[in-house]
């Protein structure tokens, strides 16, 4: 997940810096060390290998000394880590990144999934356990994670067919199954028919 959330930063498919300001104070870190890994990061866009001290300094509006101070912070943090690289004439030179950084958010993003997931899993399974009186079963809870994860049935569509369920003499997650996977095949039908009309329209308009 952190080669592809970094190849989407490097092609500018996500913003580095509304990442930036949308984490930096669950990783407790300042609005300075928050600005200054933005800045960081506009040094890599330019293919900048070097952090030249007085350059950054006006960047963040402070003197050298404070950037020293702010830039030795973060390395001892682990969001900035400088590494002595050799160039193709063989010579070595500094260079520096913020990878730590992005495996920080990564962390926080597999949390965030995980939380989100047990929540509308509890959603799903409390809501059938009430219209249902009876508590799910383990292969029940199962097929309840397959209707979330595989095929993605909405909330809503759920409540539709369990209620059509309650109608039955005997209401089960196996009927309710049965009228899910009955209102998808609908769903899936339906389009195809709105495809012949409007191709009927055109030939008629042709004419």
């Amino acid at each position: 997940m952190k080669q592809i959330l970094k190849a989407l930063i490097d092609e500018k498919i996500i913003n580095f810096q509304a990442l930036v300001l949308k984490y930096y104070t669950k990783l407790k870190m300042s609005e300075k060390e928050a600005i200054a890994l933005i800045k960081l990061q506009a040094l890599i866009e330019e293919n900048e290998q070097i952090i030249k001290p007085a350059r950054f300094s006006k960047w963040m509006h402070l003197s050298e000394k404070e950037t020293e101070n702010l830039l030795n912070g973060l390395i001892e943090k682990g969001y900035l880590d400088i590494v002595l690289v050799t160039q193709d004439d063989g010579k070595e030179t500094e260079a520096f990144n913020i990878d730590y950084f992005i495996t920080k958010i990564v962390k926080i993003l597999e949390k965030e999934t995980k939380q989100f997931n047990q929540d509308i899993h509890y959603q799903y399974v409390s809501f059938l356990e009430e219209s249902l009186q009876k508590p799910l079963n383990p292969l029940e809870v199962e097929i309840v994670s397959k209707w979330i994860h595989e095929d993605e049935y909405p909330l809503e569509l759920v409540r539709e067919a369990t209620l059509e369920s309650l109608k039955k003499n005997k209401p089960s997650i196996r009927l309710i199954d049965q009228l899910l996977l009955n209102e998808v095949e609908e769903i899936k039908i339906k389009p195809s028919r709105k495809k012949d009309v409007l191709k009927d329209f055109h030939s008629l308009w042709d004419e």
